[in-house]
């Protein structure tokens, strides 16, 4: 984390000067229509101005932004502000955020992981719910609940059992193996009874997967599921291309009191983790947690509205089927809905209800918080959600209804200050800065209750 990735102003008031008037070129809105009608230029003249008054938030700043929304089969409407990467004198020698910026979208991945996994099934490689040790080649069991297989299921729907005890990623195949026998690594309760948020166990499901395909991780969701969507993405940033990797977001925190931004991931010339070496990255079935499938995805918009649209499409993609009927319903259908007597881990009252691999928005907002949508209510909705490092990302998808196409939305936060982090939401458990974007994309699509 160099000096010269960090922004130094002599006052917060010279930096939000210097930001106002350098926005213009950092503020901008793209749909693939020429002529985009007058509604949808209303609609990204709202976002736009929402997202510049979030970068210059004189209390809540936040570094860029980048959002999407998108109505049935009509082009994507999208917008962006801020900044990909701060220089020292900011705003000069800082870059913005523009149409390809990628970004390092956190537990975005596990959506994308949850795809690969279901055309893999798909494909007769990967069961759902029969025991993996064998897809595996190593034994993997719940040392206190050996009876109970452990499935693609549990792991998606994370009622496996698996616990985040372990630093990620993992120096090799035999530190995976030998976290996997540990009891500690597990919840004491018998496999399926409870949801407990695991990145750990996507980094397991990424090694049965690479096992299953035959191919790295990086391989396998390239051929299994970005080229098929015509997405440019990677998990390790030495798949990325020169031009992707000009193209990387940092990540950046900014504490409180402080004019700097402080880079937290993806920093321009950071090198990789030491134990994502070349031969770590190539290995197949050992290790996967090098390349991070919990959440090392590296994406851009265009690539994250096509991960929605297939969503939104019913698993349909340019007239072809990629995902079958029942996949679809594993996609959306409920695992795990919380109640007193199903209970889980609910962090903060956000996380609320799960299928196989996404979480689902049910519209509730109580004592512990919520996962409302908009702050009239009446809006559910299928996607995930990320935040790491600084970042805050969801993607969420609204399903066709009689009468009503679907719809989707996409939004990257890739810095947040002290203050925008620790924020409480009006009507959920989101920073305030998620609820403005969510909300006011909703309200351009129409989707309130009203609408709905």
């Amino acid at each position: 984390m160099g000096l010269d990735h960090q922004l130094f102003d002599q006052t917060r008031r010279n930096w939000l000067r210097s930001s106002c008037l350098s926005l213009g070129a950092g503020i901008m809105a793209e749909s693939s229509q020429s002529a985009p009608a007058p509604t949808d230029a209303q609609a990204r003249a709202t976002v736009s101005r929402l997202l510049k008054a979030l970068v210059t938030d004189p209390d809540q700043p936040v570094t860029g932004v980048s959002v999407a929304w998108m109505q049935g089969n009509k082009p994507a409407l999208r917008a962006w502000a801020g900044w990909r990467s701060v220089g020292p004198e900011h705003p000069q020698g800082s870059l913005p955020v523009d149409a390809q910026t990628f970004f390092r979208v956190a537990s975005l991945a596990k959506l994308a992981q949850a795809l690969a996994c279901l055309r893999l099934h798909e494909a007769g490689l990967l069961p759902l719910d029969e025991d993996l040790s064998a897809t595996w080649g190593h034994e993997l069991r719940h040392p206190l609940h050996p009876q109970v297989p452990i499935t693609v299921r549990l792991l998606l729907s994370h009622r496996s059992g698996l616990l985040d005890r372990s630093s990620l990623p993992l120096a090799s195949g035999d530190a995976l193996r030998h976290a996997l026998a540990d009891p500690s690594h597990w919840n004491p309760d018998e496999p399926g009874r409870q949801f407990r948020y695991s990145n750990f166990g996507c980094a397991v499901l990424g090694t049965v997967m690479e096992a299953a395909a035959g191919l790295s991780y990086d391989t396998l969701m390239r051929r299994w599921l970005f080229e098929p969507l015509g997405v440019q993405a990677a998990f390790a940033t030495a798949a990325l291309t020169a031009e992707q990797r000009h193209q990387l977001a940092t990540l950046y925190r900014r504490p409180e009191g402080s004019p700097r931004w402080l880079p937290q991931a993806d920093a321009r010339g950071e090198p990789p983790h030491p134990f994502a070496t070349p031969k770590a990255l190539a290995a197949v079935g050992e290790n996967a947690s090098v390349h991070s499938p919990q959440g090392g995805l590296r994406i851009n918009l265009p690539g994250l509205v096509r991960l929605a649209q297939l969503i939104m499409f019913e698993g349909r993609w340019e007239g072809k089927p990629l995902l079958s009927k029942q996949n679809m319903l594993d996609l959306t259908q409920p695992q795990w809905t919380y109640s007193s007597l199903s209970p889980g881990e609910t962090v903060g009252g956000l996380f609320r209800s799960w299928t196989v691999g996404l979480q689902r928005f049910t519209d509730v907002f109580d004592a512990q918080g919520g996962d409302r949508l908009h702050s009239k209510g009446g809006v559910t909705a299928l996607g995930h959600l990320g935040f790491a490092y600084g970042l805050h990302a969801g993607l969420l998808v609204l399903p066709a209804q009689p009468g009503r196409e679907a719809r989707g939305l996409v939004y990257v936060i890739n810095g947040t200050s002290q203050a925008a982090a620790e924020s409480h939401g009006r009507h959920s458990s989101f920073r305030r800065a998620e609820e403005r974007i969510i909300e006011t994309l909703l309200d351009v699509m129409g989707s309130t209750r009203r609408g709905a």
